[in-house]
């Protein structure tokens, strides 16, 4: 299967006819059929019914048509980044970040990114570190902002940040009308947790040994566990950078524990090992080097 094969099926799945398919691109009948023939040999199965007069698309060749569409989309957005790196342009930025960043701290970045260098297509990600690891060697994303220690052996550290964690609740929770608590008094009130991260690794340092089954409810995404806190609906650690807003306006609260420290949790940007940085990437990188993130999230 190749490019030139899937041009040529998307050609005619849109135009319902050969004859009409090979003016469109220019080719000989002959040729485009052999293409179609090629392709559909490969895969085993007929693409297109002939109804009569009518060309429709098969049950197979409507299945492969959305990923036809994705890769010549992809083939147009290769060329238009590459001519816009021989025009001087930075080329295109692809950045993942996990859930805790996410929030807050990616979207301004962006924006003063953006700010700085107008114009400059980006997509950006969200992943758990662990994923952002994997895209960052398939080449998926250039650059990944996750927790340090989830960083795979072979990612390089190009910027990092500790944040704070913070055991926190609405005002409204007992714990958070007292503003200070033991151990134990966690562990008697309704505990949100991650499956894991940072939430995960502040409640091992905060739970008592053995009151895992403290944990009431456990999220994939600290943004569920942000609006349950919000809603008056137990306690949990999350990072300041993750829940910046709702600290600041007070619909969350920090609670001191007495008995028990959290540790800091150690945000990185980072690439993959050994790889060379396009500009579009060197320039965030170069940026957020220079960064105060407590100002930034202040903005």
């Amino acid at each position: 299967m190749n490019l030139d094969q899937l041009e040529t099926f998307l050609s005619v799945a849109r135009t319902r006819s050969f004859s009409r398919a090979a003016v469109l691109l220019d080719l000989a009948q002959p040729t485009l059929s052999g293409r179609i023939g090629a392709l559909e040999g490969e895969l085993g199965v007929r693409l297109f019914i002939r109804r009569g007069h009518t060309l429709d698309l098969s049950e197979s060749g409507q299945a492969l048509l959305p990923y036809a569409e994705r890769m010549l989309a992809l083939r147009a957005e290769g060329r238009m980044a590459v001519q816009r790196m021989a025009d001087g342009g930075l080329g295109r930025l692809s950045l993942g970040a996990n859930p805790s960043c996410s929030q807050y701290l990616v979207p301004r970045l962006i924006e003063r990114f953006l700010a700085e260098h107008a114009g400059v297509p980006l997509g950006v990600r969200t992943a758990t570190s662990p994923i952002l690891m994997e895209n960052l060697l398939d080449g998926v994303i250039q650059l990944a902002i996750c927790s340090r220690a989830q960083l795979h052996v072979n990612a390089d550290v190009l910027w990092s940040y500790s944040d704070e964690l913070a055991l926190v609740a609405s005002p409204e929770h007992p714990l958070a009308h007292a503003k200070a608590c033991t151990r134990a008094d966690i562990a008697r009130h309704t505990v949100l947790s991650t499956q894991a991260g940072p939430t995960r690794l502040g409640l091992r340092h905060l739970l008592p040994p053995g009151s895992d089954r403290a944990v009431a409810v456990e999220a994939t995404a600290g943004e569920v566990l942000t609006q349950l806190l919000v809603r008056g609906i137990g306690v949990s650690v999350l990072p300041a950078m993750a829940i910046w807003h709702e600290l600041a306006t007070g619909k969350l609260l920090r609670i001191s524990v007495v008995d028990a420290s959290l540790p800091p949790y150690e945000v990185a940007l980072a690439v993959w090992g050994g790889r060379s940085q396009l500009p579009a990437a060197r320039a965030f990188t170069t940026m957020v080097s220079h960064m105060d993130v407590r100002r930034l999230l202040d903005d």
